[in-house]
C-alpha cells in the first residue's frame, strides 16, 4: 500500500473534522446531556418528595377522621346524655303534676263527700221532723204511722 496525498488527505480532513466536532459540537451535546441528567435527576427527587407529601398526606388525613369520628362520638353521647335528661325532668314534671292533680282531685272528692253528707244530714233530719210532725198532727193509728215512715222514707231514696 502506498501512502499517497489522497490518504493523507482524508487524514487531515478527518483530524479536522474530529478537532471541529471536538470544538464545537462535543460541548453542547455535553451540555444538553448534562442538563437532562440534571432535570431526570430532580425529576426523581421531586417524585420521591411528591410521594413522602402523598403518605404523610394520608397519615394526617387518618389522623383528622379518626379526630372527626371521636369528635361525632361525643357528640352523640352528649346529645344522648341530653335527651335522657330531658325524658328524666319531664317525667319527674308529669309525676309531680300527677301527684298534685291527684292530690286536687281527692281534696275535692273530700269535700264533695263531706257536702253530701251534711245535705245528707239535713234533707233526712228534715224528712223525720216532717214525718214526725205528721204523725204527731194525725194521731193515726199504728198501721199509719208505718205507712207514713214508709212514704219518708221512699222520697228520702229519691
Amino acid at each position: 500500500m502506498d501512502l499517497n496525498a489522497t490518504l493523507l488527505g482524508q487524514m487531515i480532513a478527518f483530524g479536522l473534522f474530529v478537532w471541529f466536532c471536538w470544538k464545537f459540537v462535543w460541548p453542547p451535546l455535553l451540555t444538553a446531556m448534562e442538563e437532562r441528567a440534571k432535570k431526570i435527576e430532580q425529576g426523581l427527587k421531586d417524585s420521591e418528595a411528591s410521594a413522602k407529601k402523598i403518605v404523610e398526606a394520608e397519615e394526617e388525613s387518618k389522623k383528622m377522621l379518626a379526630k372527626a369520628k371521636s369528635e361525632a362520638k361525643q357528640i352523640m353521647d352528649n346529645a344522648k346524655a341530653q335527651s335522657e335528661k330531658i325524658v328524666d325532668e319531664s317525667k319527674s314534671k308529669a309525676t309531680e303534676e300527677k301527684e298534685r292533680i291527684v292530690g286536687s282531685a281527692q281534696a275535692e272528692i273530700e269535700k264533695e263527700v263531706v257536702n253530701a253528707k251534711k245535705s245528707l244530714e239535713k234533707d233526712f233530719s228534715s224528712n223525720v221532723m216532717s214525718a214526725v210532725k205528721k204523725i204527731v198532727s194525725k194521731e193515726v193509728a199504728s198501721n199509719d204511722y208505718q205507712q207514713t215512715i214508709d212514704k219518708s222514707l221512699n222520697e228520702f231514696r229519691k
